[in-house]
């Protein structure tokens, strides 16, 4: 006892070296009773077909819900509801210091839902995952959409059409399934190519042509979808080039009664929407009039002369008819024509009292009158007629004796026959040349000329006759439509001007771009490819049949489109490196640029689409709240459509995956996609610190996601509390103490182990010892001195953080002065040691002394 005594009073003057305690992060499942199994799917939704993949994980969770790892080897069960589908293997091993155990999936051919179940002792837990895409049926909230590039047709053409299905929010849906479309039609007008259209399994559209008949009209083309009951239906107008009726101008609108009298009647073809047009047959035409007696007989007189036809390829028919007026009973004459199968046209013209010689001294003022068709089709001829007129002056109205007319209206109300004093002030009477007006080398005192040649150009001027008072002109149209000023001048005279229009409703307008997923919209897959169809369109928005094979460069895709001869529209599929994919909405334009030799550079069209894309990455982590001490973990990325469906890339799909905070988790590499697999894994190492992180995944093409991760700690500290201690113990006497073990949760821990200290003051037996069942232990403490004893305590248990508290109790012990006798030491250690403190005393007193006298000698040598 002496000996202890002895040793324990010199190692009381050493320094104690602090010794850092290591916490065993395995731990011992049969000493914990509070753990869970995790069974986690990642992706929960794959392709079908016969595979091996590695998308099974299981984890063994803390109480807290962290991931904990296993001091030995743990063997799990596993199951499936669906071997026929998907089979797992029967045991998996969870290995020693494992963060967590993987297992494949075998999957066979076909498609539907399986759960899989994992089995640790006791502890079950289970996951479902759909294999393909088994449904049966679409979603109540979709809406059917029949897209035509066109409500308009020409007949014997074709045009493309397409159906697709989106959401509400305009999201144009893949089909998980083949998908039936049926369409319904007027047969007589226009007929799809088939009458069922497949939106293939996979694919996002489907689409078919539509072909026109010979005949006009109104029809419909619906598309129905039977199975979700969804329809929809465009009516498409059919019209036609070709000539269904008859058109006839009288020019001029006034000619005199006194003599006889030359009229132009021009007579020419419109197609059912009223346009001008060419024949493709010869039409014999025949001519009428409301005055026969007058005019009808002349008409007749004619057409036994000659026959009245509008020759196949032209536009109409020109005649000069010879009239003698003289015998007139009424005016406002109606000249009609007819021809069969094309129906009656008719035009009235008037007469005039006498007519007026140029040199007349009651004409004060004399204009020219234009007449033209307003309407004329392309590479056509027509005519100008051109009227030398006076114009009415009220001022100068008086009778052949000079006297001014007396009440003018009231005369004139029963008159047949005008004379220009009838008319209204300013309004135009014809007046006779006495001359031949025409145009002759540099002499011109006639002529007519076109504001555009390429549009229009004068074929023949004409001339007036001396004795009448209009002409006529020839002229031709080319191949380009638009509006073109005629002016006619006439020296002396004045001049006019009217507009005609050359329409060639075949002209080609536009090289249109039409979207298959919408009139406005592009949908992009995640190469950045989309499809367009190309269709050449006419004057009359309708697809037109190409006489020659035409190119065009779509920018910026610098794709190359060319429409074939004899077709009205091509597809393609074109790429664009340069468009960008988001969830908000952006803008692509299209410019459409004809190229070749001869190319038309009018054509150039630019449009505007959405851009709208057609899949999206998803991250998945297997364990969203992972172990902060736990380095390997493990995430997942998936390549899916808009609705969640693996998608398959045909190429390896590079990705960036990033981790927001990079001191908590740090993504190691970005994950490839390989071709024939819609995911990916990706190694997520922690960094041994707790928080909060987002692991974000984009790629090329495709809309990036991000998901939520955590890391945390499983172990939880343990307390330490104790039982039996009366408020003092008696000094040198064996008394017991009962020590308590729970967690934070007040949960009592067994098998924990306690390590005590003292300080030296008392004695423990044992010093180390583990906590029964109900997480309590019982050791002996001896004072051995007072007025207080300490011990330190040091709680350890697997899967725990270890708990430290200090105990401290009084001890009821006499005060006592140190002496020999309480150390148990021989009485001549404590002379010894009273002489040492004597004799160091003497030595600081003679240090300080001889230090003193250095210093002061040398501060005396500085003054």
């Amino acid at each position: 006892m002496t000996q202890k005594k002895s040793l324990l009073f010199v190692l009381s003057l050493l320094i104690l070296l602090p010794v850092n305690l290591q916490t065993a992060s395995a731990q011992n499942l049969d000493s914990i009773s509070d753990y869970s199994i995790m069974l986690t799917m990642s992706p929960l939704h794959i392709e079908e077909g016969i595979h091996n993949h590695q998308i099974g994980f299981v984890y063994i969770l803390s109480k807290s819900g962290i991931p904990i790892i296993s001091s030995k080897d743990v063997s799990i069960s596993l199951s499936s509801n669906n071997p026929q589908l998907a089979s797992v293997p029967e045991t998996i091993i969870l290995k020693a210091n494992q963060e967590h155990a993987s297992f494949n999936i075998s999957t066979l051919s076909g498609t539907g839902e399986v759960t899989i179940t994992a089995t640790l002792g006791t502890k079950t837990s289970f996951q479902k995952i759909q294999i393909g895409n088994s449904e049966d049926h679409l979603p109540d909230d979709l809406i059917l959409e029949l897209n035509l590039p066109t409500d308009e047709m020409h007949v014997n053409s074709k045009m493309p059409f397409t159906v697709y299905l989106r959401t509400s929010d305009g999201f144009v849906i893949r089909a998980p399934f083949d998908i039936i479309v049926d369409l319904e039609y007027e047969k007589s007008l226009a007929i799809p190519n088939s009458d069922i259209l497949t939106i293939k399994k996979g694919q996002y559209y489907a689409w078919g042509t539509l072909d026109s008949n010979e005949k006009v009209g109104n029809t419909f083309l619906r598309a129905l979808q039977k199975d979700s009951g969804l329809d929809t239906a465009k009516s498409v107008k059919i019209s036609s080039t070709l000539p269904t009726s008859l058109a006839i101008n009288v020019f001029p609108k006034l000619i005199s009664t006194d003599v006889k009298k030359q009229l132009d009647v021009f007579v020419n073809v419109v197609d059912s929407d009223g346009n001008p047009t060419v024949t493709p047959e010869d039409i014999t035409l025949n001519f009428f009039s409301n005055d026969q007696h007058t005019v009808g007989n002349k008409l007749d007189e004619t057409m036994k002369k000659i026959k009245p036809i509008i020759k196949k390829g032209q536009f109409g028919y020109y005649l000069r008819q010879n009239l003698d007026l003289s015998n007139l009973l009424s005016n406002d004459i109606v000249i009609g024509v007819s021809a069969e199968g094309y129906g009656i046209a008719t035009d009235t013209f008037s007469t005039v009292e006498k007519s007026l010689n140029i040199d007349n001294k009651k004409i004060i003022e004399k204009d020219v009158q234009l007449f033209i068709p307003e309407r004329m089709p392309s590479n056509a001829t027509s005519i100008v007629t051109y009227q030398l007129s006076a114009v009415e002056n009220d001022d100068d109205d008086v009778d052949e004796n000079g006297d001014p007319l007396i009440d003018q209206t009231s005369d004139t109300e029963n008159k047949i026959i005008h004379s220009i004093d009838d008319l209204d002030d300013g309004e135009l009477y014809p007046i006779q040349t006495n001359e031949n007006y025409y145009a002759d080398g540099y002499v011109k005192k006639l002529n007519v000329i076109s504001g555009d040649n390429n549009l229009v150009s004068i074929k023949n001027i004409g001339k007036i006759e001396s004795g009448n008072s209009f002409g006529t002109a020839i002229i031709t149209s080319g191949q380009k439509s638009g509006s073109v000023l005629i002016s006619a001048s006439i020296q002396g005279v004045g001049s006019d001007s009217a507009l005609t229009e050359v329409v060639n409703t075949l002209e080609q307008k536009e090289a249109r771009i039409f979207s298959p997923t919408g009139q406005d919209t592009i949908l992009f897959d995640r190469e950045g490819n989309f499809d367009v169809f190309l269709i050449a369109i006419d004057s009359q928005d309708r697809p037109k049949i190409l006489k020659h094979d035409s190119k065009y460069l779509i920018t910026p895709t610098n794709g190359i489109v060319e429409i074939k001869k004899d077709t009205t529209f091509a597809f393609a599929r074109l790429h664009s490196d340069s468009f960008t994919i988001a969830e908000e909405k952006n803008n692509l334009e299209l410019n459409v640029i004809p190229i070749g030799e001869g190319a038309d550079l009018s054509l150039e069209t630019t449009k505007t689409f959405v851009t709208q894309p057609s899949s999206k990455i998803l991250v998945y982590l297997p364990a969203d709240k992972i172990n902060a001490n736990h380095k390997n973990n493990i995430g997942i990325i998936q390549l899916v459509d808009l609705q969640g469906n693996p998608i398959i890339p045909s190429f390896d799909v590079k990705s960036k995956i990033t981790s927001s905070k990079e001191n908590v988790v740090q993504v190691i590499y970005d994950a490839v996609i390989p071709s024939g697999l819609s995911y990916a894994t990706f190694p997520i190492q922690t960094r041994g610190i707790v928080g909060d992180s987002v692991i974000s995944a984009s790629a090329k093409g495709v809309i990036g996601t991000e998901s939520d991760i955590s890391t945390g700690s499983s172990l939880t500290k343990l307390k330490i509390y104790a039982s039996g201690i009366d408020q003092i113990i008696p000094v040198d006497k064996q008394v017991e103490i009962k020590l308590f073990i729970d967690d934070e949760n007040a949960e009592s821990v067994p098998g924990a182990s306690i390590k005590i200290t003292t300080d030296g003051n008392s004695q423990v037996t044992p010093n180390i010892v583990r906590t029964n069942s109900d997480g309590s232990a019982v050791v002996s403490v001896t004072a051995t001195n007072g007025p207080n004893i300490s011990l330190n305590l040091i709680a350890t248990a697997e899967g725990y953080s270890e708990g430290k508290d200090t105990l401290t109790i009084n001890v009821d012990a006499p005060d006592k002065t140190l002496n020999a006798v309480d150390l148990e030491l021989p009485e001549w250690i404590v002379y010894v040691v009273i002489a040492a403190i004597l004799l160091i005393g003497v030595l600081v007193v003679l240090f300080l002394k001889k230090s003193k006298t250095p210093i002061e000698e040398e501060w005396e040598e500085d003054i």
